[in-house]
């Protein structure tokens, strides 16, 4: 039965081979779009330290010498040894400490509230040693990032990435869609890991690649639950007799709209590959940038057509709980 909720979307599925199929290309979406997020966020962390310890001149040392300088010309030159040989390194392993304390502190308080206390025990020696540690991790995070190159670190990183969500998806048992799908993609990542540069200058040229993969692929995943804008207005004043016909109508526009879509995005595509354009350092083709958006309208127009179908045919959805899970209607 539907939910008397109304922030709980009541989206209808059927019981057909075509929504079994689609539910399995939703979760590859979903895992896709989440990989997605955690590469261009982790590759965004790794440039910062990269360029926060290799500069020349970092944050830090540019806030103590505007502290202690106060002028914009050029400080003196013993000036600037103390800052980065005394000053910059103090104020940095300070820093950490204190957000390995506080990060130690704050994980004695969840083993404290998983075990009913009411209040956080005392501090203890441990809890400075697990600061210590954390900061000490902080500093051998920076050294690897400088001493290690980054094909090494995003091949490391993906191996881990790959362990915790494999991890997640045998507990909610989506083994089988999880090996698949990273099976399929493992070949094409691990080509465009060894092809990367060293340094980190490439970061933004993936960024582009991935913000694509995940807006397009969040609006996919929002045309199979019925997110998106429809022929609404009037709907509850509309005749019973043409309701299906209005909907029907309503799903042939979006699906027009769709295919229109799709076609400038493939021909934007074919221009791109066409011209062989590369970016400007990720030495990939620069198509990469507009296939997720060819992608994305060729699954919208796939689950808008099939919605077509089910309408003019008179299919009847199955009842969905709050969860989006089947139930018995």
């Amino acid at each position: 039965m539907a939910s008397d909720n109304p922030l709980v979307s009541d989206v209808p599925r059927y019981d057909d081979a075509f929504e079994r199929v689609d539910g399995l290309a939703s979760r590859i979406e979903s895992g896709v779009m989440t990989f997605a997020l955690l590469a261009m966020s982790m590759t965004a962390f790794l440039k910062i330290i990269y360029e926060a310890v290799i500069a020349d001149r970092n944050f830090v040392d540019s806030f103590l010498l505007r502290w202690l300088h106060g002028t914009d010309s050029q400080p003196p030159a013993e000036l600037l040894s103390q800052v980065k040989e005394l000053y910059s390194p103090i104020v940095v392993i300070v820093v950490l400490l204190l957000i390995g304390i506080g990060a130690s502190r704050t994980i004695s308080g969840q083993i404290a509230t998983s075990r009913g206390d009411a209040e956080l025990p005392p501090w203890k020696a441990m809890d400075f040693g697990l600061g210590l540690a954390i900061a000490a991790g902080f500093v051998g995070l920076g050294w690897l990032v400088v001493a290690v190159s980054s094909q090494i670190m995003c091949a490391a990183l993906y191996v881990i990435a790959l362990l915790l969500f494999g991890r997640r998806a045998q507990r909610s048992g989506d083994l089988v869609p999880f090996a698949v799908t990273w099976v399929v993609l493992s070949i094409p990542i691990g080509v465009l890991i060894s092809r990367i540069p060293t340094q980190y200058a490439w970061v933004n040229d993936l960024s582009k690649i991935l913000i694509m993969y995940v807006g397009f692929m969040g609006a996919s995943m929002a045309s199979r639950d019925r997110k998106h804008i429809v022929l609404n207005f009037g709907r509850k004043l509309w005749p019973t007799g043409a309701r299906r016909s209005i909907e029907a109508l309503s799903l042939l526009i979006w699906l027009s709209f769709n295919l229109l879509l799709l076609v400038l995005a493939a021909h934007l595509m074919q221009l791109q590959i066409s011209a062989e354009s590369e970016l400007s350092v990720l030495p990939i083709p620069e198509y990469h940038i507009v296939f997720p958006v060819v992608l994305s309208f060729v699954l919208m127009s796939i689950r808008v057509a099939a919605d077509l179908v089910r309408c003019l045919t008179g299919a009847v959805p199955v009842a969905s709980d709050a969860k989006g899970e089947e139930v018995a209607a």
